[in-house]
């Protein structure tokens, strides 16, 4: 039943709410890497309707920090800014950060 029900409502999401839940769900994948203040910035963007700006944010953490990330984030980091955030201000050596 909960299965059933989980479903619905994710159908039942606009497509603005569904961007911002993976959006949180991305943000809430790498939480663990992230220092409370890291967390703060990049979720008052989200919340504060710039979740492109708020993953732009997360990739310049990653840099900066010399985090490693699984491939996968750094893809969706780039799927979900792609059309909102130029490319090029994203770090260049993002990729180089991913592991696997």
């Amino acid at each position: 039943m909960d299965r059933i029900s989980s479903e619905s409502s994710e159908e039942s999401l606009t497509p603005q709410e569904a961007y911002l839940h993976r959006v949180r769900g991305l943000v809430e994948s790498v939480s663990v890497m992230l220092t409370d203040d890291e967390k703060r910035n990049v979720h008052h963007l989200i919340d504060h309707s710039e979740p492109a700006e708020g993953l732009m944010t997360l990739a310049w953490i990653i840099v900066e920090g010399r985090k490693r990330v699984p491939a996968a984030t750094i893809a969706a980091i780039r799927e979900l800014t792609a059309g909102l955030v130029d490319p090029a201000d994203l770090p260049a050596d993002l990729d180089a950060h991913a592991e696997g």
